[in-house]
């Protein structure tokens, strides 16, 4: 508001003020004539009273007050709003200045709270060793236009490593706020709670993006034939066991995949290795009467003997509760042992001979496949026979894997048939039939394995070369480009998924083929 706007304001406001005083005394004067002084003589005291009593209260002085009072406080608010326009008029400076060292303060304290971490310690001849002063030392052939010789060879490796494996959680740095202060979602999602994450990307049918790495026992080859492969639950690392009774701990980085530790079992081909769900202990289990359970983390072995009667540990499985061991025995017999212990709990009983075992991811049902058509479906907390349903198509069983979602049951038998069941209808049918059934091997089955996610089914047969496929979920469609024009996979006779499905091993005669599967991006 100018000056001229508040003058004129002020004139009109006196205008109104002197009309209302004119006004009121004329009314006081019409009251005075029209009150004659004999009635004013004959009112008593408790008339006056009465008469105060019955008169009403004007509604504007009940609002606004006494009429003085009020024309008082107009005056009052006027000339403080006058004199604060004035005193804003003459500092516009100062208070732009006070504003902006305010804003500075705010801008201080967010930087002081998005500061970043420093590393513990640095070496400086990593910043100034180039990659060409390296590369020039090495006994590679071929041009090497498509690298920056000038680049630091720090900066070469770290990209490297990302590209190929992705920067773990414990090493990546504190990332800097966003210093945007008037973003009303970011402080709505900040405070009522809602998650802003970007929706999860689905996997695709038809082309499987997939690249394959060095091989995970690239550092020894020493295991002979793999028998088993188990990656770590949180490490990135994993174990291969073979028959010359050699268990071997790899780093995956997928370029090294260096040896981490090696452990070496006299007269005792390992024929299943089971790391336990905790991570710290491994079982090993042969055609021998004993078994060993490592401690990875002492480097300690402890060695179990049981008698003939129960067999060996060829064939077992821990359930994901981490309490039971469960062992296929002889004529039908299934042993259940305290997986740290060995202490015998229970012993079932079914017709067939064991192929396969698999657990349900609550650990309450365990699912047995007989050398026949048959399947089993045994209570681990009543401990006896729940449920049995035949394997549509099938003569002899031999591999099976439930899906972490509990969704799926894939079976493999003998004549190259894997047939994929709803587990639910499964438990409501003594002969149900499968989703879908899959004929693209025509050799016996060896392996079925799921990923994390269900989402891919991988299964191989040892019986010929290249004799492996991944299939897809819920199309029920196998990927037409894995293996492909690969390198030759020689005879596959188990495989396995990491824990977050980014790496995909086989174990063969004498090799490890690791892949990376670009899709999923953690380990």
């Amino acid at each position: 508001m100018s000056d001229d706007e508040l003058s004129d304001d002020m004139q009109e406001l006196n205008e109104l003020i002197a009309e209302y005083r004119s006004k009121e005394e004329e009314d006081e004067k019409e009251e005075q004539q029209q009150v004659s002084p004999e009635e004013d003589n004959t009112k008593t005291s408790e008339q006056n009273d009465v008469d105060v009593k019955n008169t009403g209260v004007p509604m504007d002085k009940v609002i606004f007050g006494d009429k003085t009072k009020l024309i008082k406080n107009l005056e009052k608010a006027v000339t403080k709003v006058s004199k604060h326009k004035a005193t804003t008029e003459k500092e516009p400076d100062n208070e732009g200045s006070d504003g902006g060292e305010k804003k500075n303060d705010t801008n201080e304290g967010d930087k002081r709270k998005a500061v970043k971490r420093k590393p513990v310690w640095t070496d400086a001849d990593d910043e100034e060793i180039q990659l060409g002063e390296v590369k020039k030392e090495t006994k590679r052939t071929g041009p090497l236009d498509h690298l920056k010789m000038d680049k630091s060879y720090k900066e070469h490796l770290t990209s490297r490593f990302t590209r190929i494996v992705n920067q773990p959680k414990w090493a990546s740095l504190d990332e800097k706020e966003k210093q945007d202060s008037g973003d009303e979602d970011d402080d709505l999602l900040r405070t009522v709670g809602f998650l802003n994450k970007p929706a999860e990307s689905v996997l695709t049918p038809g082309h499987l993006n997939m690249k394959r790495m060095k091989d995970l026992n690239r550092a020894t080859y020493g295991e002979g034939v793999i028998t088993s492969i188990q990656f770590h639950p949180t490490s990135t690392a994993a174990l291969v066991t073979g028959d010359r009774g050699i268990a071997t701990i790899y780093a995956i980085d997928g370029t090294q995949n260096d040896k981490l530790h090696n452990i070496h079992f006299p007269n005792f081909p390992i024929r299943c290795a089971r790391l336990l769900p905790c991570g710290t202990k491994a079982i090993f289990g042969s055609v021998t009467r004993h078994a060993y359970l490592y401690d990875l983390m002492s480097a300690k072995e402890t060695c179990f003997r049981w008698s003939q009667d129960f067999g060996n540990l060829c064939n077992f499985q821990i359930s994901p509760c981490g309490r039971y061991l469960v062992a296929a025995g002889i004529c039908g017999e299934i042993h259940i042992y305290e997986a740290k212990t060995f202490e015998l709990i229970r012993t079932l009983k079914q017709n067939d001979q064991v192929a396969s075992l698999c657990f349900t991811g609550d650990s309450q049902r365990l699912i047995v496949s007989g050398k026949s058509s048959n399947i089993n479906v045994f209570s681990m907390r009543q401990q006896r026979l729940e449920h049995k349903f035949i394997d549509d198509g099938c003569i002899v069983g031999n591999a099976m894997d439930l899906s972490p979602n509990q969704r799926l049951l894939a079976t493999g038998s003998r004549e190259g048939v894997v047939n994929v069941y709803d587990f639910d209808k499964v438990m409501l049918s003594s002969s149900p039939q499968p989703v879908k059934t899959f004929l693209n091997l025509t050799t016996g089955i060896s392996c079925v394995r799921f990923n994390h996610s269900s989402e891919l089914l991988g299964y191989c047969s040892s019986y010929c070369k290249d004799a492996v496929k991944i299939a897809h979920f819920p199309s029920v469609t196998v990927f037409a480009n894995f293996p492909g024009n690969m390198p030759k996979l020689e005879h596959v006779r188990t495989l396995e998924f990491s824990p977050h499905s980014a790496y995909f091993a086989l174990g063969s005669n004498k090799k490890c083929p690791l892949y990376r599967i670009k899709h999923f991006q953690n380990y």
